[in-house]
């Protein structure tokens, strides 16, 4: 697949001082679907903004195979679409805002309705077509900016957060929606979120950025069971983030002289160790598959707090004072645990996470 974004060592400073973003590398392939995460600050929007022309910067930036300068800007822009957080939509009817751009492009009036009219059907909103703008639901209203930045027919398309004020139904449809037709038109996505959920239902890639900078780039799942840096591990909401000491490169160390060995060796200096929670399992001795799991680590404490949950419920369970929170099937946490009761969990160093 061709790039449709390329940028090398690319610097964006605000007021000509402050340094907002140093992207040292970063592509984009022709129909991929990318969500961009991080912290407040971060830079997200910035970038999202660059990726749209919207500001100056320094160093090495093509998109789609062409590097921007101040003859080809327009149109390079005109190739993208750009929806922001806040549904901006203008005086007159829905059919009319989503039509502005087209208009922007001297479109006859005929190509112009019938683009208006694929991209309504498109978003569920052609009933909106002949409503004001202004009298909108905020459901509505990020629909039909959606359908307007759809109507152009974009080869990018960047969302900067705009489901955030939204039900959490309404945004769960509305991603599948544009995760659908991204995949049949091959349109390439790029998604600023704060949620990691989101990140999960509508990304085959996700970039964390951090103080202007790459700090992961890959696979959600990824991100979600290695993480690679402290900061990452909270942003997608790992279960156990422990403190621990690494002794010789292999052992580590957790509060409660909890020690085991890793698979692997690690640098001494990592402070921290990452567990997912559904690496945590009930350990039986007397049960088959539990004896086959003769390199677990084990884990005894008692039960601190249940949460139920959809599928799995969240165990929390103290272990001299270190609490591990393990993710286990309903059926039984519900036949066989209670708060206060003793229990005794197992996992495989295998999974453990070791960041700085």
């Amino acid at each position: 697949m061709s790039a449709v974004l390329a940028m090398h060592k690319l610097r964006v400073s605000r007021n000509g001082a402050d340094q907002v973003l140093d992207i040292q590398e970063l592509t984009l392939r022709q129909g991929e679907l990318m969500a961009l995460v991080g912290p407040n600050g971060a830079g997200k929007s910035t970038l999202l903004q660059t990726m749209n022309l919207l500001h100056d910067y320094k160093g090495d930036f093509s998109l789609f195979g062409i590097r921007p300068d101040k003859s080809n800007a327009t149109d390079l822009r005109r190739r993208c679409s750009l929806v922001f957080q806040e549904a901006l939509l203008l005086d007159g009817s829905v059919a009319e805002n989503v039509g502005w751009p087209l208009r922007f492009r001297r479109l006859s009036s005929t190509a112009i309705k019938n683009k208006v009219d694929q991209a309504l059907v498109d978003f569920g909103c052609e009933h909106l077509a002949g409503r004001s703008a202004k009298h909108l639901s905020g459901g509505e209203a990020q629909r039909v900016c959606i359908a307007r930045a759809l109507a152009t027919n974009p080869e990018l398309l960047l969302l900067d957060e705009p489901f955030a004020a939204l039900d959490v139904a309404i945004r769960s449809n509305l991603i599948e929606e544009i995760r659908l037709v991204a995949q049949r038109r091959g349109i390439t996505v790029v998604l600023v979120s704060h949620s990691f959920p989101e990140v999960l239902d509508f990304a085959e890639r996700a970039v964390v950025l951090a103080a202007g900078r790459v700090c992961q780039d890959g696979p959600p799942q990824m991100l979600m069971r290695r993480p690679q840096e402290f900061s990452v591990a909270q942003l997608v909401g790992m279960d156990n983030i422990l403190e621990c000491k690494i002794e010789s490169g292999l052992t580590v160390r957790l509060a409660g002289d909890l020690t085991f060995d890793l698979n692997e060796a690690t640098p001494t200096g990592a402070r921290y160790c990452c567990l997912p929670g559904d690496s945590l399992f009930l350990f039986d001795p007397t049960k088959e598959e539990n004896r086959t799991k003769a390199g677990a680590v084990i884990v005894d404490g008692f039960v601190q707090r249940i949460t139920p949950g959809i599928g799995c419920w969240r165990v929390a369970v103290n272990r001299k004072g270190v609490l591990f929170t393990s993710r286990l099937p309903r059926e039984q946490v519900e036949q066989k645990l209670q708060v206060g009761s003793s229990v005794r969990l197992g996992f495989d160093p295998a999974e453990v996470q070791i960041v700085d």
